[in-house]
């Protein structure tokens, strides 16, 4: 047996045998339940860890189909091997959250466990797929954890989960698609391993010739469908009001996204060479999505629907980093795709916390829990700074990046796009923050306070840790892992001092239009400055606060002031964009559902299913002779070419 195979393996069966442990739990047995999701959470995180320093990968013969031969392969390099450590540290917030949010309430806790579990198992196995049918097959176990657990629980999340099923299978029938193209193409050209996906990164694919071409824009439609990107988004806020903060802050909100970005990354940097207009195509969707998603956001008034909206958003950013075709914009994709996953599982999080305590997430019903939640509004700030891209945070330090990859590409146009992106992005948190935290509070509030178990506010404060940490150190992570990651070797990042190797195409991409004067960006040096700002407006405040005050309940005229008559809960900051010309008709469209991809072509393949509706005859065996004679035409194709 091959030494690598257990440490490979370790990372996919650690988790998944919790979870099918978990499975078992009796009843609500909410102790056991937590602790085996804490345990398999920890068992990945610690496998991860190991596979830092391992390079290599093991192939193991599987399926034979004619001219493609499956191998059970998987493979630890600079990109996958903190990945999957990544997810470890994710699924660890999910679990201790959950281990408090389940406290002392009903339902089923150890299914909800599990599922989680599962489905880091199978990222893990996604991750680690050196094999395009493994990919595959990592891919669909997340998906099914995620509509499983999408109705778990919830007697009103059926619609919301059938409508993400369909949008993340047609994802994943353009994935398994790609790959097949992608198998024909190598047999075509004599590989010995036509699926194997390190023989592809050693002879990438051009994607200026129609086969791969296609092969890549299958692949491109697979990632834009997980992470979430127009317009295959909506699936995502249509599912947030349905469905459980951990299930949000765990699947939509980080793993899929790092699922889908991670298969872009590997797709525009290692496995095709990209043509100019591909690279400008996925640059468009990306420069689309930050606006589009940002727009919807401010608007919303669920505080569910809002963070979902920016989670699309923030997809954008990579994909615009991505497309950039140079190093350093690579490397601000992939760490705005890490990123993204620390500070909007820790929003996800703390809304889970306050609708928890309020019961409810309209913005209008909320306010003044500043003083009440201050752990959760303390990690909610740092959070939404971090997504609003404010330094020295991490979510600045990718963003920065993005804005240099666009600057280096000669995009100056979705640079000026991206940064006004950021803008909207910081102005709706203001609402945000006003809304939940900072405004009056309802009367009905005033006996709110943090009241779950200890699990809950540790997840938040890890993630809002990660982010503060990632930030003010964000050199080191971008040496060691992100730089590898975008194609430039351990420790070839050179230190974010602007070296020649960021500025640098990578490889197949063009040459950028111009030289980057001066440094990239110097995070401590960039955190000292900062720090040193802030102390004469900390000293004047706190001048401020020293003297006596008198503190009277306000009146008007002549009567005792009525907090809900005259609070203002800030859902009306924004709604003056409506009136904006243009962009009111498409806010208007997109929350009617006339943009909406998934409800176009439902309207527009109804009378084909109305047809296949009366072919139904309701026997199984007719189904499984159709499902038998597909599966023996495909086999036959495969077999006969």
């Amino acid at each position: 047996m091959d030494p690598l195979l257990p440490t490979l393996l370790l990372p996919v069966l650690l988790p998944a045998a919790a979870g099918a442990l978990a499975l078992l739990v009796p009843g609500r047995r909410h102790a056991a339940s937590s602790a085996l999701g804490v345990a398999g959470a920890l068992g990945l995180l610690g496998a991860g860890l190991r596979l830092l320093d391992v390079r290599g990968g093991v192939s193991l013969p599987w399926l034979a189909l004619g001219p493609l031969e499956a191998r059970f392969a998987l493979r630890s390099d600079g990109f996958s091997s903190w990945a999957v450590a990544f997810c470890g540290v994710l699924a660890l917030a999910a679990a201790l959250y959950g281990a408090g949010w389940w406290k002392g309430r009903g339902g089923a806790p150890g299914r909800h466990t599990a599922l989680l579990l599962l489905a880091a198992a199978g990222a893990a196995a996604a991750l680690l797929a050196d094999d395009l049918l493994v990919l595959v097959l990592g891919w669909e176990a997340v998906t099914a954890c995620l509509f499983f657990l999408a109705v778990s629980g919830r007697e009103d999340g059926g619609p919301a989960a059938a409508k993400a099923c369909a949008v993340l299978g047609v994802g994943d029938l353009a994935l398994l698609l790609g790959a097949v193209l992608v198998g024909l193409e190598g047999a075509a050209a004599g590989a010995a391993e036509p699926w194997s996906l390190s023989g592809l990164a050693a002879g990438p694919l051009d994607a200026s010739r129609p086969g791969p071409a296609a092969a890549f824009l299958l692949l491109l439609l697979a990632a834009m469908a997980k992470a979430g990107a127009m317009p295959a988004h909506s699936w995502i806020p249509t599912m947030s009001t349905t469905t459980h903060a951990s299930v949000m802050a765990f699947l939509p909100g980080s793993l899929d996204k790092v699922l889908g970005i991670y298969l872009l990354a590997r797709t525009s940097l290692d496995w095709f060479l990209p043509s100019p207009g591909l690279r400008a195509l996925v640059a468009g969707i990306g420069a689309v999505t930050i606006i589009g998603g940002v727009f919807m956001a401010m608007v919303q008034h669920d505080l569910r629907r809002l963070l979902s909206f920016h989670a699309v958003s923030q997809v954008g950013y990579m994909l615009l980093g991505i497309a950039t075709g140079t190093a350093v914009g690579a490397m601000g994709g992939i760490f705005h795709m890490v990123n993204h996953a620390l500070y909007k599982a820790c929003l996800f999080l703390g809304a889970g916390a306050v609708e928890r305590e309020t019961g409810t997430l309209e913005l209008d019903r909320l306010g003044g829990l500043g003083r009440a939640m201050p752990v959760t509004f303390g990690c909610m700030f740092v959070a939404a700074l971090s997504i609003s891209g404010i330094p020295p945070l991490n979510g600045f330090v990718s963003k920065w990046l993005v804005y240099q990859g666009c600057a280096a590409a000669g995009w100056p146009e979705l640079l000026v796009l991206a940064l006004f992106g950021s803008v909207l992005t910081l102005a709706s948190f203001v609402k945000v923050l006003h809304s939940v935290f900072w405004g009056a509070r309802p009367s009905r509030l005033d006996g709110a306070a943090e009241r779950a178990g200890a699990g809950v506010p540790a997840s938040m404060v890890l993630l809002a840790a990660a982010c503060v940490v990632l930030g003010v150190f964000a050199g080191p992570a971008l040496e060691a892992f992100v730089g590898p990651a975008a194609g430039l070797g351990s420790g070839g990042a050179g230190a974010l001092d602007g070296s020649a190797a960021l500025r640098a195409p990578v490889d197949g991409a063009p040459a950028p239009a111009a030289d980057l004067p001066g440094g990239v960006l110097a995070p401590i040096p960039l955190t000292i400055l900062l720090l040193l700002g802030a102390l004469p407006a900390l000293g004047l405040a706190r001048t401020a606060s020293t003297g006596a005050r008198r503190v009277r309940p306000p009146f008007v005229g002549g009567r005792n002031f009525d907090r809900e008559i005259h609070r203002f809960p800030g859902t009306g900051f924004y709604g003056t964009v409506r009136e904006v010309p243009g962009i009111g008709r498409l806010l208007s469209a997109g929350e009617s559902g006339r943009l909406d991809a998934h409800e176009i072509l439902r309207r527009a393949g109804a009378p084909a299913v109305d047809l296949l509706h009366r072919a139904h005859t309701g026997l199984l065996q007719d189904y499984a002779s159709w499902a038998l004679l597909g599966c023996a035409a495909v086999l036959g194709f495969l077999l006969l070419r």
